[in-house]
């Protein structure tokens, strides 16, 4: 508990130190920053990829889970943001929101149920051509007034390093590598599990490749989890998760600023639980701040 909390702090107080600086929007020739970007889609695409936007570009994140109209008394809305620092580092966190919509029995009132903070450090040296590399922790801690299956109750960090490569032979093609560990504690609040999750503390290795056709991604990851090598009891996990993303062109959204993103996936798993397979979908809405000024700014002064 402890430990989570200093971390939290620790993040918070990078975010307010480096919150007056100014950095320009000037790319600097990386490969991670001029080739197309694909950040983490949770629940579609749980992978960071070694990718950065320009130093200084804002990003707000409105994940609406439209599906808990149907499958639960109560809609979650992941609210959230993403700072690119520099060339190296971006920070990043989101809080997962709740409100009843009125169609179920219980009433869940309204609130935010879980944070999580994220950074992520770019790796650019001692790196072969056509490979990018990041180190990564996450943190996420549940609170207190929430619906009781809106997490699992335990504090997650997530430290993870990623690798990935651009195919020579095929330019639409990347391919990733990922090794990750998962440091939970009990948070004193109740949670549900979900099927094939582990109850202990697991380390994990991913592979997968992103295909990419421009404003539509094709996606694939596959990831083998245990916690034998330190949690306190053995158990594998096997997890598939293909998945196709579509960047919703500007026209359809009459032109305006904010970039829509609809995601299908159907995540596979296999473990102590069984053989689970879902069918999952996404809708994600990004607003870079810094596009935001600059359209307010033309309208006022022009």
């Amino acid at each position: 508990m402890r430990l989570c909390l200093w971390i939290i702090l620790g993040l918070n107080t990078l975010a307010l130190c480096t919150w007056a600086q100014e950095p320009g929007l000037t790319n600097t020739g990386s490969p991670a920053l001029t080739r197309p970007f694909l950040s983490r889609i949770r629940g579609l695409f749980d992978i960071e990829l070694p990718q950065l936007d320009p130093p200084g570009t804002v990003k707000f994140i409105l994940y609406p889970h439209i599906s808990d109209l149907v499958r639960r008394d109560y809609v979650r809305t992941d609210v959230g943001f993403r700072w690119t620092l520099n060339d190296h580092f971006e920070f990043s966190t989101e809080g997962a929101a709740f409100i009843a919509h009125g169609f179920g029995q219980q009433a869940t009132g309204s609130g935010i149920g879980e944070l999580r903070y994220g950074l992520k450090y770019l790796i650019h040296e001692w790196l072969p051509p056509d490979f990018e590399a990041s180190a990564n922790l996450s943190v996420t801690q549940p609170l207190t007034h929430r619906p009781f299956d809106l997490s699992d109750g335990n504090q997650h960090i997530t430290p993870s390093v990623i690798i990935q490569r651009h195919s020579t032979n095929n330019r639409h093609l990347t391919v990733f590598s990922e090794l990750s560990l998962d440091v939970i504690s009990p948070s004193g609040k109740a949670g549900a599990m979900q099927i094939n999750q582990p109850h202990d503390d697991a380390c994990s290795v991913t592979l997968g490749g992103v295909y990419d056709l421009g404003q539509i991604k094709w996606t694939l990851a596959g990831t083998y989890t245990t916690t034998a090598l330190i949690g306190s009891r053995t158990e594998h996990f096997f997890y598939l998760r293909p998945g196709v993303l579509w960047y919703v062109p500007k026209k359809l959204v009459f032109n305006t600023k904010t970039q829509w993103l609809i995601g299908l996936g159907t995540p596979m798993s296999w473990g102590p639980d069984g053989y689970d397979i879902t069918l999952n979908s996404r809708v994600r809405a990004e607003i870079t701040f810094r596009q935001v000024i600059a359209s307010v700014r033309n309208h006022t002064f022009k």
